[in-house]
């Protein structure tokens, strides 16, 4: 059971009684945390570039529906 609520405490409480989290280990939470973000913000870009090739790929499809690339390669 912790005894401060917030992630930044380095006391903790056990039944043997109150010990401190070693600095190595708060570092170790630190880097867990942001490595959650970063691969959050990678999800969302891979997911964004997706998104941009999908448009991109259709934009192409309808302009070579309407000849769009043979009307400009032979004026």
């Amino acid at each position: 059971m912790a005894i401060g609520k917030d992630e930044n405490s380095l006391v903790w409480k056990d039944k043997t009684g109150t010990y401190k989290l070693g600095y190595s280990q708060k570092l170790m939470r630190e880097q867990v945390r942001w490595q959650k973000i970063n691969f959050a913000g990678k999800c969302a870009l891979i997911a964004t570039l997706l998104i941009l090739i999908v448009i991109i790929l259709y934009v192409l499809y309808q302009l070579d529906r309407i000849n769009f690339f043979t009307g400009v390669l032979y004026r």
